[in-house]
């Protein structure tokens, strides 16, 4: 089975997400919007937010949903936003309850990203 790759990136030789059979993988989500757009600027839970609208908008392409999601890891660059980004993606999560891994950085793809947020999904099925 070949894999799906979704919104393949011009120039970088990457994709927004890749579907394995069931798996889904998620390149990093920060403000940055599916259309190119930025939001957010010096605000890590806007940018937070738009991650999570990214993530959900993602899964579902490639035939997933929030629920399927089993790791998220959470990249931010001052410690100081650990909790409001860790507030919005509570929200967005809710009782899903993936594990989780957090990280603070000294910098990301882009001086304005202050958060990034990467997500592994498995889409329910019978195991193999």
């Amino acid at each position: 089975m070949a894999h799906e790759r979704l919104r393949r990136i011009d120039g970088a030789g990457t994709a927004m997400a890749v579907k394995a059979g069931r798996e889904i993988f998620l390149r990093g989500q920060s403000g940055s919007t599916l259309e190119g757009g930025f939001v957010g600027m010096g605000d890590a839970a806007a940018q937070a937010e738009q991650a999570m609208r990214n993530v959900k908008t993602l899964l579902e392409e490639a035939g997933s949903q929030m629920a399927h999601i089993c790791k998220i890891t959470t990249y931010i660059t001052d410690r100081a936003y650990r909790e409001p980004v860790y507030r919005v993606i509570g929200r967005h999560l809710g009782e899903i309850a993936p594990v989780g891994t957090g990280l603070i950085v000294n910098g990301l793809a882009l001086p304005e990203m202050l958060v990034a947020i990467d997500i592994d999904a498995v889409i329910p099925g019978e195991a193999a």
